[in-house]
């Protein structure tokens, strides 16, 4: 997006993307092409603004999830440990009680 010089004046272009294509779209010179291009790039600042606070947001979650990962890992060798201690075995995949034979 930007200005673009054709012989000696300015004009004010927008790029848009349709499928692989760029289109430029012409917006204008002047005062109103100015405000445009200012309104751009406050909305392109904020998309910006916008896509580090998902990042931020992602990476929490990641982290979030990491321990909470961490926390199953423990619990299931606690878990597997009291049911051994209490007389359980694992049988394809089922805990099942020992035989007293």
């Amino acid at each position: 997006m930007g200005w673009e010089r054709r012989g000696n004046n300015r004009y004010y272009y927008r790029k848009c993307r349709e499928g692989d294509r760029v289109i430029s779209e012409y917006v204008g010179s002047g005062p109103l092409a100015q405000l445009a291009s200012t309104l751009d790039n406050l909305t392109r600042q904020e998309q910006s603004l916008q896509r580090e606070q998902m990042q931020r947001e992602r990476e929490a979650i990641r982290a979030l999830d990491t321990e909470v990962d961490d926390v199953c890992a423990i619990m299931r060798v606690f878990t597997y440990a009291a049911l051994l201690v209490a007389g359980y075995h694992t049988h394809r995949g089922q805990w099942r009680q020992k035989r007293n034979d």
